[in-house]
Parts: C-alpha cells; sequence; structure tokens
C-alpha cells in the first residue's frame, strides 16, 4: 500500500515539474514582436499590365519610433538585402525625401564618412547610431545606414529598409544589420526570426513578425515543436541563400523539373517559375484552349528590383497571364504543383485554384514567367502565406511548422497523452480503493473471528461452571 501512495505522488510531482519546466524555459526567451501590413493602392482603372506591376512589389512594412523626437518610420522587410537602412529627408535634387532628420535628433551619431555602393539600392550612406524605441519607455542605441543618395533606376520609399540576408554585398558594413544588433543588445535570445501572416486571404495583407525565438515558445498554443521541420539554407554559387532546394518538380504526377533551388523574397508579391515550367503548362491542352478564349497574356518590365545583387536576378521582362472574371478557373485543372524534399520527405503542394486571384475586374495567375531563361524559383507573398517558416541564422536553416493550431483546437497527441494519465491516474485510485477495501474485509473479518473465539469460550466455562454446582446438591 505504501508503495501505491508514493507511485502516485511520484506521478503527480513529474507532471508539474515538465509544467514549471516550460513556464520557465519559456519566459527566459526574449523576442520582439511586430505587426507588419502592405502598402498598396489600387485603382479600378488600372490596366492588367499596371496592376501586376503593383502587386509585383510586398511592400509589408513594421513601424519603429526613431531619435530623440521618437519620429514614427516605416521599415519595408526584405529577406534578399542585408542592411538596416534609414532614409534621410536632407538629400538633394528630385531624390525621394525620407521622414527622419537626422538634425533634429539629439541622440543621432555619425560616422561622417560618406560610403559609396554600385550594386544596391543606396548609391551613398554614411554608417550612423541612433535611438531605437520599441516601445514608449525603453530604448536601444543601433547602428544603421543613413541613405544620403539613391541609384536612380530603384525601387525606393521615404522610410527604411530592414534586410535578413545571410552575407552583406557590395562592401556593406556588418555593424548595420538589424539582427545581429538586437542580439549585441540583448534584446533578444536567438537569431531566428519568422514572418506569420494572419490568414491565406490573398487580399489580406496583415500578420506579424517575430525577431528573437522560436514560434513554439512564443505560443504553445498554436505552434507546437514537434510539428517543427528544418531544412537546410542552400548553397548557391558557394553563398548560402534563404533559399531551399528540391530534388523534384510535379505537376500532377509529372516529374518536370529535377535538382532544382528556389530562393525566398517575402518582399515579393509573385511566384516566379521557371523556364522549364512554363514550357510545359504552355503546351498543356487545356491551357491553349482558354488562352485562345476568354485568358489572356501580356508583359511588363522590372527594371528597378534586386540592384542589391551582383546577378541582377529580377530585373527584366516578364510574361503575365490572367483571365476575364467569368472564368472557372477550376476548369483550368492543370494539377496540383509539388515541391519535394526528399531529406526531409515533406512536399509543398499548392492546388489550381490558390494559384489565381481576382482583382480589379480580371482572375491573375500568381505565377509570372521571365520572358529570358530562367532556372531557378522565387517565391514570394503567395508561399508565405500559406506556409508559416522560421529562419534560423546560428544553424543556416529554414524550419517549417507542418501543423498549426486553430484558435481553441486542441492537439490530438495531447489529448492522449492527457487521456492516458487520467487513465493511469483512475486505475491508481481504483486499485488503492480496492486495497483499502480488501484491507477493510480482511481486518474486520480477523476481529469477527476473533470474537466469535471468545464467545465461544465463555459459552463453555458456562456449561462446566453450571455442570459443577448440581453435582455438589
Amino acid at each position: 500500500m505504501n508503495l501505491i501512495f508514493i507511485l502516485l505522488i511520484s506521478l503527480f510531482s513529474l507532471i508539474k515539474s515538465r509544467k514549471d519546466f516550460c513556464f520557465k524555459e519559456e519566459n527566459s526567451k526574449k523576442y520582439l514582436e511586430f505587426s507588419f501590413d502592405r502598402n498598396l493602392t489600387l485603382s479600378k482603372s488600372m490596366s492588367p499590365e499596371e496592376t501586376f506591376k503593383s502587386i509585383f512589389y510586398n511592400q509589408i512594412c513594421i513601424k519603429i519610433k526613431i531619435g530623440s523626437e521618437k519620429i514614427e518610420i516605416p521599415f519595408y522587410l526584405y529577406l534578399q538585402q542585408f542592411s538596416l537602412i534609414l532614409q534621410s529627408s536632407k538629400v538633394s535634387g528630385d531624390q525621394v525625401k525620407g521622414l527622419y532628420d537626422e538634425t533634429n535628433s539629439n541622440t543621432f551619431i555619425s560616422s561622417n564618412k560618406i560610403e559609396t555602393f554600385m550594386m544596391m539600392d543606396m548609391s551613398e550612406g554614411i554608417l550612423s547610431q541612433d535611438n531605437f524605441y520599441f516601445n514608449d519607455n525603453d530604448k536601444s542605441l543601433l547602428d544603421f545606414y543613413l541613405c544620403k543618395k539613391n541609384n536612380d533606376d530603384t525601387h525606393i520609399t521615404e522610410g527604411g529598409k530592414i534586410g535578413f540576408k545571410f552575407q552583406p554585398e557590395a562592401a556593406q558594413s556588418e555593424e548595420a544589420f538589424f539582427i545581429t544588433n538586437l542580439k549585441y543588445k540583448e534584446i533578444i535570445s536567438e537569431l531566428v526570426f519568422s514572418f506569420e501572416y494572419n490568414s491565406e486571404n490573398l487580399d489580406d495583407d496583415k500578420g506579424k513578425l517575430f525577431v528573437g525565438t522560436y514560434p513554439h515558445i512564443i505560443n504553445e498554443n498554436k505552434y507546437k515543436e514537434k510539428y517543427l521541420i528544418f531544412f537546410n539554407a542552400a548553397n548557391i554559387y558557394t553563398k548560402v541563400e534563404w533559399a531551399f532546394y528540391f530534388n523534384e518538380i510535379k505537376l500532377g504526377d509529372e516529374i518536370i523539373e529535377t535538382n532544382c533551388n528556389s530562393f525566398l523574397y517575402v518582399e515579393m508579391g509573385y511566384i516566379i517559375g521557371t523556364k522549364n515550367y512554363f514550357n510545359y503548362i504552355l503546351n498543356l491542352e487545356i491551357w491553349k484552349k482558354y488562352f485562345n478564349n476568354k485568358c489572356h497574356e501580356t508583359k511588363f518590365i522590372i527594371n528597378d528590383f534586386e540592384k542589391n545583387d551582383i546577378d541582377s536576378k529580377l530585373p527584366d521582362e516578364y510574361t503575365i497571364y490572367y483571365c476575364d472574371k467569368d472564368v472557372d478557373i477550376s476548369k483550368i485543372g492543370i494539377g496540383n504543383l509539388s515541391f519535394i524534399d526528399k531529406n526531409s520527405n515533406y512536399s509543398f503542394i499548392f492546388n489550381s485554384e490558390f494559384l489565381w486571384e481576382e482583382k480589379n475586374g480580371y482572375k491573375y495567375f500568381k505565377i509570372i514567367k521571365h520572358e529570358f531563361y530562367n532556372e531557378y524559383w522565387y517565391f514570394g507573398k503567395p508561399f508565405f502565406q500559406k506556409y508559416h517558416l522560421v529562419f534560423d541564422y546560428d544553424n543556416k536553416k529554414i524550419g517549417l511548422y507542418t501543423k498549426i493550431l486553430n484558435e481553441g483546437e486542441k492537439d490530438d497527441n495531447n489529448n492522449k497523452n492527457k487521456n492516458l494519465i487520467i487513465f493511469i491516474i483512475v486505475i491508481i485510485g481504483l486499485v488503492i480503493i480496492i486495497g483499502v477495501l480488501i484491507y477493510i474485509i480482511i481486518k474486520n473479518y480477523k476481529k469477527f473471528t476473533k470474537r466469535k473465539r471468545a464467545n465461544e469460550l465463555m459459552d463453555d466455562n458456562y456449561d462446566y461452571e453450571a455442570n459443577d454446582s448440581n453435582i455438589v446438591n
């Protein structure tokens, strides 16, 4: 009986200690959480080409207060650019003027050394410092580039840029790197970040940016570590990139490509397909049928994107595909598009209907074609809406939660574990109750036996004494 009680107490202690451990680990992690939205304005009078070009830039931004005056600045997020850049209002000529005036900030510190850059949006910048406010009271002095001049053919805004690229390009200083600044200042615990869109609704441009730790530590009710799998960040041209390597790419059951890399571009609004992919779908009879009738193709030119990269991967001419609003997209059934990684035994899958969106009276295909040779895929907003990725600098890995729990949804495995624990406790309780009952029965039986025996002895003595008295008389 004592052993059963000891086992029960030990079980409760184990459950309690496990909960306390998770709680302490969760609270020990430092991270930042930002809300992001998209800077996008579409006019109903826009042509399909103009609409496509506007949506091409996925300008999602967060807002941070800067300087002694705490000016709120929109910072646009880039996976394929490196530096933390702040656009100055003190620029000459017809340059885009920023919201930040360094001369009005009493906490601004400058190196006073103008650096020039050839292969990025910023052509002249000064390595600087100022206070960044992540809430109204706490401030941190961070390094950044104050942009004084931009290249003429770049897509620039009045705010700033936060880059998350692995390595700097064009001789940029590693000091002006946002996430390592945060780690050095002990604002965050880990060099980990992730983007979370609020939904897969194509018109929903809002979400969260988490910097500093993993989502399952931030929200254990929604994310579970057991559902987190990892992919190695791909090596391309001897450099580690935020990119996937896929063994196979399928359309339906047909393998259309093998051994292909795909860059991740949260800053882009579409997916760019390869030459092999478009060679395949453009020859499908179902595609030819619709694009000879109520569906159309046209071209537009991007000449001011990705100037930070020597390869200049994205500026060029593109072909877009769209259909009239009354076309039933489900009938253009070209099959599921699957990107297969055999090492992790996981496939990223897009059904045909997901790859279309309706805007301004047309239905647009979200995969666009590079007009010239293109051997890579580029995953933009549609990919990030469907899959929640986590980026880990130290381990050079990209994480993915294969299952995300909805609000109020219970995890089946957790329920099974809880049910098992409850079952064990009930069984132990029943064993204890039965043991106690057996103990009481045995104890009472022994008392009853002793009492009966004592009564029998008393009866024997009484009869003997009575017989002796009769003899005397």
